[in-house]
């Protein structure tokens, strides 16, 4: 398993997130700590994940998603905890 983080900016007016969180809430082990950012707990490689994504927002929007190597830091942020679970073997 590793932690992926995935982040977007939806940039059409009246932009729906709602596909987005569907799809990662569906598929995924995740935590959503920030606004539009999610970690999610999976063995799917960055680019699997940002196709998926892709298929789901329109064609100027952005994603990102990029592997954490366990090295990190936060403050007031909700996932930290998820984050050191034992079951987050990385």
């Amino acid at each position: 398993m590793a932690i992926m983080l995935v982040t977007y900016d939806l940039k059409q007016p009246g932009r729906d997130y709602q596909p987005v969180f569907d799809h990662i809430k569906t598929n995924y082990t995740w935590c959503k700590g920030l606004e539009s950012v999610w970690l999610l707990d999976t063995t799917k490689t960055a680019q699997t994940i940002r196709d998926e994504l892709k298929a789901l927002v329109d064609s100027n929007d952005k994603v990102f998603v990029t592997r954490l190597q366990g090295n990190w830091g936060s403050f007031n942020y909700y996932c930290g905890d998820w984050l050191n679970k034992p079951e987050r073997n990385w």
